[in-house]
Order: C-alpha cells, then sequence, then structure tokens
C-alpha cells in the first residue's frame, strides 16, 4: 500500500503570560514578524488578549498574548486576571515570559502557580537577559531548569531577537499534532474594528503621562467602509472632568495630535484611506463597573 505523501503539520494555541511589563507584547511581534500586539513602556499596555497566527510550512502557532498578572483592586484588573487564566485553561501551551532583571516576588510567585497547576506543557522565556552580566544569567537559568516544571529554560531578547528562533524551534517541537485552525495568511482571528480600537489606545498611552491612559477606554461606535475609504467613530471615555481636559489638551490639540497619528496607524494596518473622529466622554468609575467593563469589551457581556 502506497504511503501518503503528505507531512504531517502541527497546530496550536500558545498562550503567552507573565506580569506586567516583562515584554510578552514585545516578543510576539518578534516571534510573528508582525507589530499587532501594541507595545509602550507602560504596564498594563495589554488589556485583551491578542491572539496573532503565524503560519510557517509546516506548523501553524496562535499565540495569545495576555494582559499582565497583577494584584486585582478594580472590576478592570480583575477582568485582566480573569482572561489570564480562562486563557490558560484554553491553551495546549503556556509560554512563560520572565524578565531576568526583576527580584522574585509574591505576584510572581502567584503566575508561577498558576502556571505549574494547570499542567500544560510550558516553556520559560527569562527575557531581557542582555541586559544582564553574562554570569548572573546562566545561574539563573540554571536554577529555574533545575525545577524540571519547564519543557525548557531558555534565556532570551524579545528586543535583539537573542535566542528567538531557537525558541520558536523549542514551541514547534511541543506543538500538538493536527490540521491548520486558520488560512495560512491569516494574521489575527480579531475583527479590524478591535486593532483600530488598539491603535488609537496606543497613541494615548504614548503622549500622555502615567495616570490618564490608565483610566481612558476606546469605544468604536461607527466602523463604516465606503467608497474609497474608512470612516471610524471613537469614544474615548475617561473618569473625570479633569482628565477629558487633559486628553483634549489646549485648544483641542492633544485630541487632534491623537488622532492624526492613530488614523496614520490605521490607515497602514488597513492599507486604506481613513477619516477618524474622536470624541471624549466622562464616564464616571467605568474602571470599577461591571456594565461598563462588558460595554468596553472587557468581561464577556453574558
Amino acid at each position: 500500500m502506497e504511503q501518503s505523501s503528505h507531512k504531517k503539520t502541527k497546530a496550536g494555541f500558545v498562550a503567552i503570560v507573565g506580569l506586567p511589563n516583562v515584554g510578552k507584547s514585545t516578543l510576539v511581534n518578534r516571534l510573528t514578524q508582525t507589530n499587532l500586539s501594541i507595545v509602550t513602556p507602560k504596564a498594563q499596555t495589554t488589556r485583551n488578549t491578542i491572539s496573532v497566527i503565524l503560519t510557517l510550512p509546516d506548523s501553524q502557532i496562535i499565540f495569545q498574548d495576555t494582559p499582565g498578572f497583577h494584584e486585582a483592586t478594580t472590576a478592570l484588573n480583575q477582568a485582566f486576571i480573569e482572561s489570564v487564566v480562562r486563557t490558560i485553561n484554553l491553551t495546549d501551551i503556556i509560554l512563560f515570559v520572565m524578565d531576568g532583571t526583576r527580584k522574585k516576588s509574591r505576584e510572581l510567585d502567584q503566575i508561577e502557580q498558576l502556571v505549574r497547576s494547570s499542567g500544560k506543557p510550558t516553556i520559560l522565556a527569562v527575557n531581557k537577559t542582555d541586559t544582564m552580566e553574562q554570569s548572573i544569567a546562566e545561574h539563573l537559568i540554571s536554577r529555574l531548569a533545575q525545577s524540571g516544571a519547564y519543557q525548557a529554560v531558555l534565556g532570551i531578547s524579545a528586543i535583539t531577537g537573542k535566542s528567538c528562533d531557537l525558541l520558536l524551534e523549542k514551541l514547534v517541537d511541543i506543538l500538538p499534532e493536527g490540521p491548520f485552525l486558520y488560512e495560512s495568511d491569516d494574521l489575527s482571528d480579531m475583527p479590524e474594528r478591535f486593532f483600530a480600537t488598539e491603535l488609537i489606545r496606543e497613541q494615548i498611552l504614548n503622549l500622555l503621562g502615567q495616570e490618564v491612559p490608565h483610566k481612558t477606554a476606546v469605544a468604536i461606535e461607527t466602523f463604516k467602509e465606503m467608497e474609497n475609504r474608512v470612516l471610524i467613530q471613537a469614544n474615548i471615555h475617561v473618569e473625570r472632568d479633569s482628565q477629558k481636559k487633559i486628553l483634549i489638551g489646549r485648544n483641542g490639540a492633544m485630541i487632534k495630535n491623537i488622532g492624526t497619528l492613530a488614523r496614520q496607524k490605521i490607515e497602514e494596518f488597513l492599507d486604506v484611506p481613513v477619516r477618524l473622529e474622536l470624541f471624549v466622554k466622562v464616564s464616571p468609575n467605568w474602571t470599577k463597573s461591571i456594565t461598563k467593563l462588558k460595554e468596553f469589551g472587557y468581561l464577556d457581556s453574558k
């Protein structure tokens, strides 16, 4: 009997988890050669679990970039944690990203326990080793590998790409066999309007100080494909009038700047001209409101 000439393929979901600001989104972009996960120096840049698809000749990885795991002090923070836990429960593989330059903490112990108790195959990537003394990095990686809790422990740099190819190889090695789950040219299973939201939020994070961005939510009200352009109307929600004033800026300069930069990014992403209209609205205590969190897409609306 003639053997099938078809080579076996692999496909599966890889949840990228870790504390805030350890480089998860930078790593996703590095591994997939895209910029679908927004990256800023501020903690809690990622709010939703973002799916990014990487298709190789014989394997397909659906990376799921999760919010940073941290102590929940508001309903919004709790939504982040629930998103991480839900993604871990549903994934095939966990890619646990740790910042090699950070000291141990209670939150690190908590996410480590969550990862181990899941029973899922896990690779530990110790990021930012390019900024560490080599002997210190090697000692840390050796100590972590001795726990036996991980399929592999690698020292990497998401910024420089150090050992990222090796990390990808290790992930493919433990990927389950199966048919591709998406078309080979798909980059994500998320709608275009979601990425428009993220690109607007990215500019808010980049242009404003520490407090205001974390009290803002972007909600797309209109996403309409017209004859030769896309019309996007979005509300930016804040909690207080003082935050609204900062977001609008003197004579509307800040909101205009946010709109211009976001429009350019969205046009680049959609590859069509975009008309972007932004409005700022005050929604008091939205970060603590279950109703608002559902409305803005941070909690399931069930």
